[in-house]
This record gives C-alpha cells, sequence and structure tokens, in this order.
C-alpha cells in the first residue's frame, strides 16, 4: 500500500495543509520544532488508532481549535481507499466516509511500521513498553486479538475488584474459580498468539540485524510468559500458575500471573541486550526489528506497509545509514530529519517542513 496524500486541519502546529507523497522515499526536511513529527504521528494515528507519543489526544488538538481533523488518501492493491478521523470532543475514524463504530475494524485499512528514538523502549524500556509493542503489532494484523485483548483486561479488572475489595478470603475462595476460568480462556489465545508472532518474527529480524551490523552480530527473541505450545496447553499452566499464586494475590489485592505480566528477552550475541548492549547496538536492534515488522506485515496481509521513520539517522553511521536504505528500497518509506546528508539510489521526493507548512 501507498499512501499518496495527508491533508491535516488544526493537527499540532498544522493550521491547514496537504502533503502529496511519491511511491519510495519521501525525506521530510526541516529545523526542529516545525513539524516534521508532527506528520509522521498523524499518520501513524490512523494506523494504530492511537499517538506514538502521548496517550492525551487533546495534545493532537491545534492551540486555540476545538478539534483536529486528518484524511489520508491510500492506493492498495485492490484500490484506492481514504481513512480519516477527527479529535475534540469525541474520537471518531472513518473509512470510505463511513463511521467506525469499533476500533477493531479500522486495523488493517492503513498498516504502518513506526520508528522513532521513543521506540528504544523496545530494548530499553519496562516490561509493559514490551508487551505494548506486540500488542500493537498484532492488532494492526488481527482485529479480532485487539477484542481479545480489551476482553481480556476487562476480566482482569474485575478479578482484580475480587482481590481488592473483598476482606473475607472465604468469599474470594467462593467466587475465584469463575475468575480463574474465564481469565485462562482469554489469556491462553493471546500468549499463544504472542508466542506465533515472535517466531515468525524471529527469522527476519534475524537476518536484518545480521546485514545492518556487517554479519557480526547475532539477534535472538525470547518470550517470558506461560508455557505450552498449543491453547489448551497454556490454558492449564495458567490455571495451575493462578491457584499457586492465590496467596499471594490475596495479599498484594492483584493478579500476578497472565499475558499483563508478561515479557520478552531480546539477546544480542547471546547476552541479554538491556544490559549488555551499547546504545549503538540496542538501535541497530531496534532498526533490525522494524524491518522484520515489513516482511512479516506483508507476509501476512499480502500487501507491503508503509515504514515510517522519524529521526532515525541522528545516530546512525553513514555505513548503517547506507544500509537501512538499502533495507527499505522496496517499501514506501516516510522519513524525517533536520538534514539528509545524502541521498537513497531510487525513486525520492523532498519534502521541505516549516511552522506548520510543507512544500
Amino acid at each position: 500500500m501507498k499512501i499518496k496524500k495527508v491533508t491535516l486541519t488544526n493537527f499540532r502546529n498544522y493550521a491547514s495543509e496537504s502533503v502529496d507523497f511519491c511511491d519510495g522515499f519521501n525525506l521530510v526536511s526541516g529545523p526542529n520544532g516545525q513539524g516534521k513529527t508532527n506528520l509522521a504521528e498523524a499518520i501513524c494515528f490512523a494506523s494504530l488508532a492511537k499517538s506514538p507519543r502521548t496517550h492525551h489526544d487533546e495534545e493532537l488538538v491545534r492551540d486555540g481549535s476545538n478539534e483536529a481533523s486528518v484524511s489520508i488518501e491510500i492506493e492498495k492493491d485492490f484500490g484506492k481507499q481514504t481513512v480519516s478521523y477527527s479529535l475534540g470532543e469525541n474520537k471518531q475514524f472513518f473509512v470510505n466516509g463511513n463511521k467506525i463504530s469499533k476500533l477493531s475494524e479500522l486495523f488493517g485499512t492503513l498498516v504502518t511500521v513506526y520508528f522513532s528514538p521513543n521506540e528504544m523502549s523496545i530494548v530499553s524500556g519496562s516490561p509493559e513498553d514490551r508487551r505494548d509493542f506486540m500488542d500493537t503489532d498484532i492488532s494492526e494484523l488481527s482485529g479480532n486479538y485487539y477484542n481479545l485483548v480489551q476482553r481480556y483486561n476487562k476480566v482482569l479488572f474485575q478479578r482484580n475488584k475480587l482481590l481488592k475489595n473483598t476482606y473475607d478470603h472465604k468469599a474470594i475462595l467462593d467466587q475465584i474459580d469463575i475468575w480463574d476460568e474465564q481469565l485462562a480462556s482469554v489469556a491462553a489465545p493471546i500468549i499463544r498468539t504472542r508466542k506465533n508472532f515472535i517466531a515468525k518474527l524471529l527469522s527476519p529480524s534475524q537476518n536484518a540485524m545480521h546485514f545492518l551490523s556487517k554479519e557480526t552480530e547475532k539477534l535472538d527473541i525470547e518470550y517470558l510468559g506461560a508455557e505450552g505450545n498449543s491453547t489448551a496447553e497454556i490454558k492449564a499452566n495458567i490455571l495451575s500458575g493462578l491457584k499457586a499464586s492465590l496467596n499471594k494475590d490475596m495479599e498484594l489485592g492483584y493478579t500476578t500471573i497472565g499475558p499483563h505480566r508478561d515479557d520478552i528477552k531480546i539477546l544480542l550475541n547471546g547476552k541479554d541486550s538491556k544490559i549488555y548492549a551499547s546504545q549503538g547496538q540496542k538501535r541497530s536492534i531496534v532498526l533490525a526489528i522494524k524491518v522484520g515488522e515489513l516482511e512479516l506485515f506483508e507476509k501476512e496481509l499480502g500487501e507491503k506497509p508503509v515504514f515510517v521513520l522519524d529521526d532515525v539517522f541522528s545516530e546512525l553511521d553513514t555505513g548503517r545509514q547506507k544500509k537501512l536504505y538499502e533495507c527499505a528500497k522496496d517499501y514506501q518509506v516516510i522519513m524525517t530529519g533536520t538534514t539528509f546528508k545524502f541521498k537513497p539510489q531510487t525513486e525520492f521526493k523532498q519534502i521541505k517542513v516549516k511552522n506548520g507548512t510543507a512544500k
């Protein structure tokens, strides 16, 4: 898929602007604070139904305005589509002018792979950051998975409510089996889907890391959670874990077992990258994972995603910059930076941003 045009109204520092894109590399340049990252954010919001920079949608509305809107024209293998959204009193999404009633219906319309310096949290951040990485990616591939996670969170809330607000342990014991069964039934397919996702992501990410590092570094990714390969095996292990941790859960007032506590371990040359990798190596790891996402998304969806790279070259040496161009040459790329010291050898368009205008 390719983005042909983005139209922004009262989004961040854009009053009213339309930006056309080419099918190859789009180099969005300009001084800091002029709106380059805002443009990348507007695109990703249409893809992910959330900002990669903030949890507060009101921050996306231009100062002095009550509502922001963004419209994106997309060209796919089977035809053209438009995805748009409005932010203000209500958040609403539209596909071809038709309002989306459930967010799960939006996913897959515009598929992006996004990188910014904040994505370093995949390696350096908390387990929550890595869970969010998995859940965001898988939701782009499957709206049903997004619905499953929402359902899990509701059941988890009810189990935690019972643990936190019930001071009679007998009352907890009388009800906990019901919630354990519901929780495990939803948790098992979530974990199985995550494991499958990591298994599919591993090989293309390893290949990308091999290429970016000039064949000197090996990447591995391991899922840390309930054991088992089938949904039934995982469910049985979760139920066992919930029973074993019940006394601890009652003491703490929340659930300590389940996909909301799981993590992934990212290894570089057999060592935990969070501890042992340098900042440069961590950046290369995240970029390798992002390139792996490109290949995985294309294979799963049958169509190429859009690669959105925000401030990607700020800490990459020239050799790795050139290798990243090579990795991304078959995709539409929207790339921001203050300057671009050298240009890709394939089709590209220069877009200069200044004070909320793009030319």
